[in-house]
């Protein structure tokens, strides 16, 4: 018998799941079967994501029962007071969301752990500052993200407003697959241990937020704004309404609707969702135009120039960022640090060096990122900026994972800072490459769907381990290979090949984390643009004709 059937077997005989999901459970086509049963869902890069439906490898409320109790056996065990300190949840505007976090809140109260519920929906960082500002033990937040409308997800948190890092995922982990039945989950259906946050938080999150300037609002700069369906739009708008900005909203997609209509894959990092936004910024002119993803932890930014807009990537705005903040703080030197990803662009790095700034790197996503964040500060050591290339930028210390909310604000402050002097973000970043360098970039996506995508994903990862790097162009020679499944990072490993050329540009190969997706990252600097998007090609083909016997 099949690994799926027998799973599918196990849930129609669970004491836990109902009668009425028995009877979809028993309705299912073989093909249905092995798609939901197929694999578990797993913590990836950004917790649990998956699309909606019952079995093991999709989001339904048994998995959050399931997962939500592990998580409690585990804080009980780690942190003794845990039940009077309480956790964080958070919800955004997908379907199930708000629903999931209060099957969450039912097994929370179940253990007698208080939960701190947002009262409607809000942003993935503004759920990190609950947990720090009121000393909760941990918290999560029901989201996917970016993903596309089938989808849901769950993001856990510790008590430092942290995702918790690969190791408390395991040891969590090791606490779920202890729970032999759903029928065992403890639940409070009528969740006695809750009180709703209100607005009070998001008061001094914006409060905090607005400090965070660093020249005075230009009001003349006009900004297109959409949150995509999500959760951004209050805190953006206020924000805005509060330094006096000049801005105009995509009002098609201001209102919360997880079928996200006219954007379906709401990732602002792809051209596809922000069709809208830039019909809106010719029609009334915007200077920038800036789209947060549902849960506003991500931050999309395009700029005008010669009546066409432009994309600025995860890598640029985070070297504008980085030269725009740095600029304005002083005794930098021996104290203050960078932190980003190792499939990162070297651009901010280059640009921090020039400013006696140091830059670490960990493996890709926030609960890596934040966690090196907490080592550096509880080591007396101070953060200016946190970044990944996959548009997410943290610029506070009062949280402790993205902040597309935040991010808006600075680069909005930016270009109209810019503006004033008659420059765009463009002008800027040609200013940069001048002075650091011509770093250019290209992210390819090999999107590869279903139980075949999985399987042809692991088998081009082998191929690559087992056969080596291939014949290269006589301009493009290796240097190094590094197997990060065998090296380490901070004490982890990941499932990650780095190329590093004698040119000191690189290519980094990964799965994602978090889709069904083989990611290609091509990193390099020339001596010109053109110098540098010759690279690029080279880099590109040799990949391609590695793996073209897969794609």
């Amino acid at each position: 018998m099949d690994n799926w059937t027998i799973k599918h077997q196990r849930w129609l005989k669970d004491n836990g799941i109902t009668n009425e999901d028995k009877k979809i459970l028993k309705e299912m086509t073989v093909k249905e079967i092995k798609d939901n049963f197929y694999q578990d869902l797993e913590f990836g890069t950004a917790g649990i994501r998956g699309i909606r439906g019952l079995g093991t490898g999709r989001i339904n409320k048994y998995l959050i029962h399931s997962v939500t109790q592990g998580y409690c056996d585990y804080l009980i065990e780690k942190i003794p007071n845990v039940k009077k300190m309480g956790v964080a949840i958070a919800y955004d505007t997908r379907h199930m969301s708000k629903e999931f976090a209060y099957e969450a809140a039912k097994v929370f109260s179940g253990s007698g752990i208080k939960v701190y519920m947002y009262d409607r929906i809000r942003s993935t960082p503004e759920l990190s500052f609950a947990i720090r500002e009121l000393k909760t033990a941990g918290g999560l937040v029901l989201t996917a993200s970016h993903n596309p409308p089938e989808y849901n997800g769950y993001k856990v948190y510790n008590h430092h407003g942290c995702q918790l890092s690969t190791q408390e995922t395991n040891e969590m982990t090791e606490k779920i697959k202890k729970n032999a039945s759903f029928a065992k989950v403890e639940l409070d259906e009528n969740i006695k241990n809750i009180e709703l946050i209100q607005n009070q938080l998001e008061d001094i999150y914006i409060e905090k937020v607005k400090k965070l300037s660093m020249n005075k609002f230009n009001k003349d700069l006009k900004i297109v704004y959409t949150p995509l369906f999500g959760v951004g739009l209050k805190p953006v708008k206020r924000i805005f309404d509060e330094v006096g900005a000049k801005y105009f909203l995509v009002e098609e997609q201001s209102q919360p609707d997880g079928d996200f209509p006219t954007a379906k894959k709401p990732n602002p990092e792809e051209l596809e969702a922000l069709q809208r936004i830039i019909e809106e910024g010719h029609k009334v002119g915007g200077d920038i135009l800036l789209a947060t993803d549902p849960d506003a932890d991500r931050l999309g930014v395009m700029v005008l120039v010669n009546e066409e807009y432009l994309y600025i990537t995860g890598n640029q705005v985070g070297a504008l960022l980085i030269d725009y903040i740095l600029k304005s703080k002083k005794n930098l030197k021996g104290n203050s640090h960078v932190i980003t990803s190792i499939v990162t662009s070297d651009f901010g790095a280059k640009i921090a060096s020039s400013y006696g700034v140091n830059t670490l790197r960990t493996f890709t996503g926030f609960k890596n990122l934040g966690k090196k964040m907490n080592e550096v500060i509880e080591d007396g050591g101070r953060v200016s900026f946190v970044y990944e290339e996959s548009i997410g930028y943290l610029a506070e210390d009062f949280i402790r994972d993205k902040d597309g909310i935040s991010a808006c604000f600075l680069i909005a402050e930016l270009a109209g800072y810019l503006k004033q002097q008659g420059k765009t973000l463009i002008d800027q970043l040609d200013s940069l490459y001048e002075l650091h360098g011509y770093y250019q970039e290209k992210q390819i996506s090999y999107v590869i769907p279903g139980i075949e995508g999985i399987v042809k994903i692991q088998g081009i990862m082998k191929d690559l381990r087992d056969n080596g790097p291939g014949e290269f162009e006589d301009s493009l020679k290796l240097n190094s290979l590094t197997d990060y499944i065998e090296t380490t990072l901070d004490g982890e490993n990941t499932d990650l090949l780095y190329y590093k050329f004698t040119d000191n540009s690189w290519v980094a190969v990964r799965p994602s984390g978090t889709e069904p997706k083989l990611k290609l990252y091509i990193n390099v600097v020339g001596n010109n643009k053109q110098n540098a998007f010759r690279k690029i090609d080279m880099i590109e083909s040799w990949f391609k004709k590695r793996v073209s016997n897969w794609l």
